[in-house]
Formats: C-alpha cells, structure tokens, sequence
C-alpha cells in the first residue's frame, strides 16, 4: 500500500536520488540545452530536498512503497512584488512518480497533499511549471482543473554556438 507522507531528514534519500535523476533525464529530452546531467551529483539532490524539510515555506510529500520512495511533489510559497494584486502564490517545483508506479492515482493524491498544505498557508492560487513537451503532465494538470497562465518561449540568439551541436 502506497502512503503519502512529509518527506523528513532522516528518510533514506537514496531513492530519491534515482528518482530525481529520472525526472532530469526526461526533462533533458525535452531540451537538451538546460540540464547538464552528468553533472548532476547526489549532494546537490540532497541538498535540494533537505532544504524542504526545515522551513516552514517549503515542504516536500513523498510516495512511499514499503520503504522505498516512488513519487514526490514539492512546494513553496512565493511572495510577489507590489503590484500584483495576488501577494503570495504557492508554486510546486516539481512532481514526479517512479514509471512502474503510474496510473495508480499516486501523483493525484501527491497533488492533493499540495493543494492542502497551500490552503493551511491561506493561499488562494499555486503554479506550477512543466514541459511544453511533457503532454502527460498537461493532460493530467488540466484534467485537475489547472489552466495555461503564461507561456515561456525559447529563442537561440543568431551566431551564438548550438550547446546541443557545438560544431554546428
């Protein structure tokens, strides 16, 4: 039975370290120019989730199997400038489920542990970024009731080398 759950300090991040580096190898197919994977090391995944685990901003729910970890979702609260007239918005900077554990329900129920610890800090909307690529996510996120609110585009500047075809 899968549990979620508030990832803490002394969890086994082990499984977190593997399943981190899947998500970055996805996102890499979908544009090589942004992630540096083989440069990627443990620690700087480490560091990444321990940082969830002693703020009261920031959190991470982790999915667990047994002992292992196959999902995770983690979440911070952003403070906007002035003039927006929404001042502080709840942002999810990642979500990912291990790919034998899909379709079970698993990043739903991660998701819903979001949206609870948002409504816990009185915030009334949340972003979140993915792929323009990753059809999954969008299928799934709109399915959610979550809409398109801005577009990042990508442009490559004219005469500056290719990162992905340097001799090119």
């Amino acid at each position: 039975m899968i549990k979620i759950r508030l990832l803490k300090k002394d969890d086994d991040f082990g499984s977190l370290i593997s399943l981190s580096r899947e998500f970055f190898n996805e996102y890499e197919t979908y544009h090589k120019d942004f992630f540096n994977i083989e440069e990627l090391k443990d620690e700087h995944i480490i560091d990444y989730f321990s940082s969830f685990c002693t703020r009261k901003d920031r959190k991470a729910f982790i999915a667990v199997d047994t002992h292992q970890i196959v999902g995770y979702i983690t979440v911070y609260i952003d403070e906007r400038p002035d003039y927006w007239h929404i001042k502080k918005i709840g942002e999810i900077s990642g979500l990912m489920v291990q790919k034998e554990y899909r379709r079970m329900g698993i990043a739903e129920k991660l998701l819903e542990k979001a949206e609870r610890f948002f409504k816990e800090k009185d915030l009334a909307y949340f972003t979140v970024f993915t792929s323009v690529a990753n059809q999954g996510a969008i299928d799934f996120y709109r399915k959610k009731g979550l809409a398109p609110l801005y577009s990042t585009l990508i442009g490559q500047v004219s005469g500056m080398p290719d990162l992905q075809n340097p001799a090119g």
